[in-house]
């Protein structure tokens, strides 16, 4: 039998857990990518600011990766949200400090509606399930003789903002990943205070190969079946193994499956991968096993 190296060790849970805050917070160096109508771009306040009347805006960049750019500038006061459009020399309350339910408002050029549709909404992308979302219908009012009758539903989480965008109820936007400033994966006791973030996966992947030779007992069967298996282990928040599932096997081989999950459940716990310093996240890594 060949235990492979331990691979594809990676935070499989981008979807801001452990977020607080307000539901469009504006803060220099927030950052979050996105996919919209196909595209990607990235969101980010460089903390930049701006004077316009007396009040001060700070900057948003949207890049895309066509490289464009497009800019808009955001305050807030009282737990209010508003923002500034350059071309029209215009400030609008985007999102109001009352989140009642049905309370609503007008852009200032009066060709918008905005409404509170809930507070614990969701909404659910192709990597998460976001939940107890504020949910903002923007509808065109009956002055805006331009309009298509286009609407949209913005769903903004605390501590993020805006995590998805449905035009017409059809999917459009989606955030993508919360761009931690110390994303880590997990490490094992002992790893820890290796200098190296390769040093420490290393070290990791030799503790969880040696604690399965150590505890793992190949099957006394004479028809034990030859190739490799390959299990996708998940680490919980808490740095414990909670599931263990097969990716690749062979035909016959369930004996030998069931022998390996039964070892790689009762791993010693690990730190934690996080998302953030102080947001652990659930993870899994890749196991191979060669008969």
């Amino acid at each position: 039998m060949l235990i492979g190296i331990v691979n594809i060790l990676h935070a499989q849970n981008y979807c801001f857990e452990g977020a607080s805050g307000s539901f469009k917070p504006i803060q220099a160096g927030l950052k979050v990518k996105y996919v919209s109508g196909g595209e990607s771009y990235r969101s980010y306040f460089p903390g930049d600011s701006v004077e316009i009347n007396g009040k001060y805006f700070l900057k948003e960049v949207k890049a895309y990766v066509n490289g464009k750019t497009k800019l808009t500038y955001w305050r807030q006061e009282n737990g209010a949200v508003y923002s500034y459009d350059m071309d029209k020399k215009m400030e609008s309350l985007e999102l109001s400090s009352n989140l009642s339910m049905g309370h609503s408002w007008e852009s200032a050029d009066k060709t918008v509606r905005y409404t509170i549709i809930d507070t614990t909404s969701s909404f659910a992308s192709p990597m998460c399930e976001f939940t107890s979302l504020l949910q903002l219908k923007v509808e065109p009012t009956e002055r805006n003789s331009s309009s298509n009758q286009t609407y949209y539903n913005l769903f903004y989480k605390r501590g993020v903002g805006l995590v998805g965008l449905n035009v017409n109820d059809k999917p459009y936007t989606f955030a993508v990943t919360s761009e931690p400033l110390n994303e880590r994966n997990i490490i094992a006791y002992g790893c820890e205070k290796l200098a190296t973030e390769e040093e420490r996966e290393r070290c990791t992947n030799e503790k969880i190969s040696k604690f399965f030779k150590k505890e793992f007992r190949i099957p006394a069967r004479k028809d034990l079946k030859k190739g490799t298996l390959v299990f996708l282990v998940g680490v919980d928040k808490t740095g414990l193994v909670e599931k263990v599932e097969v990716i690749q096997s062979v035909d016959g081989a369930g004996v030998q499956e069931q022998e390996v999950i039964k070892v790689l459940m009762r791993l010693p716990k690990m730190i934690p991968a996080q998302i953030h310093d102080g947001y652990p996240t659930k993870s899994s890594f890749g196991f191979p096993v060669k008969f």
